[in-house]
């Protein structure tokens, strides 16, 4: 059962202990506890966070960095094996050029049994929701070939979709995303500005995380979730995760099944929407295409949802059977009003008449025989 509640950072934050790795803080680093020990981690960049983010000059100043680094490039190689007990990447994964490597890099870092907090902008609550969804297979290819930068096709895509909505930056920052003025400095200064590289809903990272650990390239139990549409809590444009680092010894296919139904028991808790469940479905059969390694997942995914409508369907029955019921009481009941007003009609017509007899007979003169 999830112990996440409206407080949705801070019901996540309360759970990490010990040693803490928060990786890009930004102005606002993630709740923790007074008792953690955090070390804060991001990266620096050439001419400064005013020139390069202008639209953020004059904002208060986030936490001061005890580790410089570029995760694409360095990954976190500055940091020991098994050194921590929690990572913090809060809005961090969809800004990286491979993130199958950072998830790799996140899981080294933790103790046995050390938790990983994913917290991602869901892509249907933000300007990526004109784009398509970053598939398994594309982070796959990443991986493999080693990618370390992100691609111009990316800055491209996400240039297009910013430049195509209403402004939500000023003008000379709006004007940096103008697909046709696209250069080499400006495809330079957005790699800078670490843009969304990819996107995804709730459902579709959740394949991610499901074919990484059906390849072997992770090893990560879900603890917990949550959705942008919870209720109550801000904000509202997000989903989040609390991994833990795995001690089982199990198979690749059992810890994907694992993964999986255990999201499956979360999205099916009574506060939550059954679409979640299809949209998880549709998720897996989308990056199906050379993936027998998933279908178990998918038969999890499809007996959820068969168990589910077989519930429905018995208490939309019982709900029919108790109608049915009710009408068959009402039935009889409005019978025995009918009858009831019959037999009340009889012996008020029968009174009427006795009465009227007895009244003529002492005030009506009766005739005399002659």
């Amino acid at each position: 059962m999830s112990v996440i509640g409206q407080h949705r950072r801070a019901d996540v934050g309360r759970t990490l202990v010990g040693d803490v790795l928060e990786i890009g803080p930004g102005l606002a680093p993630f709740p923790t506890p007074p008792t953690a020990r955090v070390t804060y981690a991001d990266r620096s960049v050439d001419g400064g966070t005013d020139a390069t983010w202008p639209e953020l000059a004059g904002q208060p100043h986030g936490p001061d960095s005890h580790l410089d680094l570029d995760l694409d490039v360095d990954g976190l190689r500055e940091v020991d094996d098994e050194s921590f007990d929690s990572v913090i990447a809060c809005h961090v994964i969809e800004h990286l050029a491979n993130p199958i490597a950072a998830l790799r890099e996140f899981e080294r870092v933790l103790r046995r049994g050390g938790r990983l907090v994913l917290v991602v902008p869901d892509r249907h609550r933000t300007f990526d929701s004109v784009r398509e969804p970053t598939t398994l297979a594309h982070l796959l290819n990443d991986f493999r070939r080693g990618v370390t930068d992100v691609d111009v096709e990316h800055i491209d895509e996400f240039c297009e979709a910013i430049f195509s909505q209403p402004p939500i930056h000023p003008d000379q920052v709006r004007d940096w995303h103008d697909p046709a003025r696209l250069d080499g400095e400006r495809i330079e200064l957005h790699r800078r500005r670490s843009i969304h590289v990819h996107c995804w809903a709730p459902e579709g990272f959740a394949v991610v995380l499901a074919g990484g650990l059906a390849r072997d390239l992770m090893s990560w139990q879900l603890i917990d979730l949550y959705f942008f549409d919870d209720v109550g809590g801000q904000p509202d444009n997000e989903f989040g995760l609390v991994l833990e680092r795995s001690t089982a010894r199990r198979s690749p296919t059992e810890q994907s099944v694992a993964f999986v139904r255990r999201w499956v028991d979360l999205a099916l808790e009574p506060s939550r929407h059954p679409r979640r469940l299809f949209a998880l479905h549709s998720a897996l059969l989308a990056n199906f295409e050379g993936w027998d390694e998933l279908a178990p997942t998918a038969f999890v995914v499809v007996d959820a949802l068969t168990a589910r409508l077989a519930e429905e369907r018995a208490v939309n029955e019982a709900n029919d059977e108790r109608v049915a019921a009710a009408e068959a009481r009402a039935a009889q009941t409005s019978e025995r009003l009918r009858a009831s007003e019959s037999r009340l009609t009889e012996v008020l017509e029968s009174h009427s008449y006795r009465a009227g007899r007895a009244i003529r007979a002492v005030f009506v003169p009766q005739r005399r025989r002659t």
